[in-house]
């Protein structure tokens, strides 16, 4: 009887090890869509932050301290619109490139050049929904002396794998997987997620928890 419990119980703990191990590769991979084919728990709706038109100011905040003599300035808000299936995701990073450029001036027209900023946010705790929020800034003198964003590129990772990937250019001439050119600047620890900026405790919760 003693072999027999023992048996019985080594078949129960086998089979939740088993469950335990469907349920977790289940998290990882992907939902089985239609055809076999899988579907993205992850998907880029829009990106929103392209051109002059789209800086916005340094918000302000009612305090006793008198406001300073400095104007506010025109930040660069990249925000990106997307949808997630899972109804929990525990972690996702998203990479951003972002394409300025400096056109330069009468004065000084030596000035045009290309510019690639890159950096990446991690959301936790991302709740299932066609309308989740993440961002990044540039500051308004990274903006003044770089020039307007003209082009940018998300990629999303999901488990450490690209899940999804999306692109948009303000000018039809850039070419196609201009983010890989091995011809533009690259400068990294410019792009700020919210935390870092005065937007932080602005529409919070519009946009995701930054880990």
């Amino acid at each position: 009887m003693k072999r027999y419990g023992l048996y019985v119980s080594s078949c129960v703990l086998a089979i939740m090890l088993i469950l335990a191990a469907a349920v977790s590769a289940q998290n990882r991979m992907p939902a089985a869509g239609l055809g076999g084919k899988t579907l993205s728990p992850v998907k880029i709706r829009s990106i929103d932050g392209i051109g002059q038109r789209e800086l916005i100011k340094t918000p302000e905040y009612n305090t006793s301290i008198s406001r300073g003599k400095t104007s506010a300035g025109n930040w660069a808000q990249i925000a990106v619109t997307f949808e997630t299936t899972p109804e929990w995701i525990n972690e996702l990073v998203f990479q951003y490139y972002v394409l300025c450029y400096n056109k330069g001036t009468e004065r000084d027209p030596g000035r045009k050049e290309y510019t690639l900023f890159k950096g990446a946010v991690s959301h936790r705790d991302v709740a299932r929904g066609k309308s989740r929020m993440s961002a990044m800034y540039l500051r308004p003198n990274t903006v003044a002396r770089h020039g307007n964003v003209i082009a940018v590129a998300v990629e999303v990772l999901y488990n450490g794998e690209v899940v999804d990937l999306k692109s948009e250019e303000k000018d039809a001439k850039i070419p196609k997987d201009w983010w890989k050119s091995p011809d533009l600047t690259v400068k990294d620890g410019y792009l700020l997620n919210r935390q870092e900026t005065p937007f932080a405790f602005i529409n919070t919760d519009d946009f995701e928890a930054v880990k």
